[in-house]
């Protein structure tokens, strides 16, 4: 009720997510001012106390962002924009999210706008210390969403999904940034099950691997079978087409 949606759209192309065939594959971003009409009537609403619950899209932190070249994506048959690497061509900067979130920060009514959807943190950690910095110390509720969705390198792979090492390094980063700035903020990472490739040592690779590194799984997705996606194929034919 008391959320904006500053974006749609998904260049992730992760191979179990139906996002990029519904809501394409470019980003379609709102005008700066239009969202801050919106949370003013947001900040209008009965019942409202000053908290947005969310600013946010299917991944927070792609607002605004494209290729620098858009002839070049135009002729891209890359199913993502940023995996198995970040292309050369996409401009990762965070910037023009990070004046809407010091915009929204001084709209009147507002006390505190969180960020509650998923943050693609192969993305933030591409250069953006301030990015991740900023987020924390003023748009987390106290639990910060991200989804690595699994352990196993192979099973990521078979995701199209960063490895689990870069995961690795953005928690260090942001435990790092809690101690600086004295912040209680907790990390919640999403998994996902019974993905097509992923074995019960895979599994029980992941419980191990997020023990050591303190967490208590409380974000975990079965897969569910979904049309249009690659996974769902793959599932279904037990047949890999690339």
């Amino acid at each position: 009720k008391f959320s904006v949606n500053i974006h749609r759209g998904c260049f992730g192309g992760c191979s179990f997510c139906t996002i990029s065939a519904h809501q394409g594959k470019f980003i379609a971003s709102r005008s700066e001012q239009s969202i801050l009409n919106e949370v003013d009537k947001v900040a209008k609403m009965e019942g409202f106390k000053g908290y947005l619950s969310d600013i946010g899209g299917p991944s927070a932190n792609m607002y605004k962002m494209q290729g620098r070249d858009l002839k070049k994506c135009e002729a891209c048959k890359r199913p993502s924009c940023i995996y198995p690497s970040i292309c050369n061509n996409l401009n990762t900067d965070h910037g023009s999210l990070l004046t809407l979130y010091k915009a929204i920060r001084k709209r009147e009514g507002v006390k505190k706008a969180f960020v509650g959807s998923g943050v693609r943190y192969d993305l933030s950690l591409h250069g953006n210390d301030e990015y991740i910095t900023e987020l924390l110390k003023h748009h987390v509720s106290g639990r910060l969403k991200v989804a690595p969705e699994h352990a196993s390198d192979h099973v990521l792979k078979i995701m199209r999904k960063p490895s689990f090492e870069l995961f690795k390094r953005f928690s260090t980063t942001f435990n790092e940034i809690n101690k600086r700035y004295n912040l209680n903020q907790q990390l919640i990472p999403y998994f996902i099950s019974s993905h097509p490739g992923s074995r019960e040592e895979d599994m029980a690779n992941l419980a191990i691997q997020t023990k050591n590194m303190n967490f208590r799984l409380e974000q975990v997705q079965d897969f569910t079978p979904t049309p249009m996606t690659l996974a769902t194929e793959v599932y279904y034919s037990g047949y890999h087409p690339y």
